[in-house]
């Protein structure tokens, strides 16, 4: 047998940029500010309790920057919630999952069928109250989840991982023994 290592053409590969994505689930964001609202509530009584008993910050200095920081750290955290809201999308291709998120910094990730050991709907309590849950595939030699889509219908999430576990199933095995 011949061995061939021919060179791929760049400009011939297929272009995620034209694969039309899925947003996901616009109350999705419900459980955002959810979250938000829990996380900055946390951190506010914190912020009280350090205030409180730590006689050194008794002054009005220390009160108006930790006050100051919390707003800030709050309201800037919402902001960035936001603005990336918009670009959390999927799309599911014969051969791979594409998710993309972010907004600072934007990540696209592909995760082909080939490499998914197994896959996993999870719904958290926020998320079962808004009726979403979030998809989760596991590739070969990772622990942790290698995609997780979350903000989908959980009907959606269970019809996806049925599918993909179908698909997975009837992909043929590569490599040797």
């Amino acid at each position: 047998m011949e061995f061939l290592n021919d060179q791929v053409h760049i400009e011939n590969l297929p272009r995620v940029e034209n694969v039309t994505l899925t947003p996901i689930e616009p109350s999705y964001r419900k459980v955002l500010h959810w979250e938000w609202l829990i996380i900055c509530s946390l951190l506010g009584v914190l912020v009280a309790i350090l205030l409180y008993f730590i006689k050194p910050l008794h002054q009005i200095v220390w009160v108006s920057v930790m006050t100051g920081g919390w707003i800030l750290v709050a309201g800037a955290s919402y902001w960035l919630q936001e603005k990336s809201f918009s670009t959390r999308a999927y799309a599911i291709r014969e051969k791979d999952v594409i998710y993309r998120s972010g907004w600072i910094i934007q990540s696209t990730h592909t995760c082909p069928f080939n490499r998914i050991q197994h896959s996993a709907v999870t719904i958290g309590p926020l998320e079962r109250k808004f009726g979403l849950a979030s998809l989760v595939l596991y590739t070969a030699g990772s622990d942790e989840a290698d995609l997780r889509i979350r903000g989908l219908q959980e009907a959606t999430a269970w019809t996806l991982k049925e599918w993909i576990t179908k698909k997975v199933a009837d992909e043929p095995v590569t490599g040797g023994e």
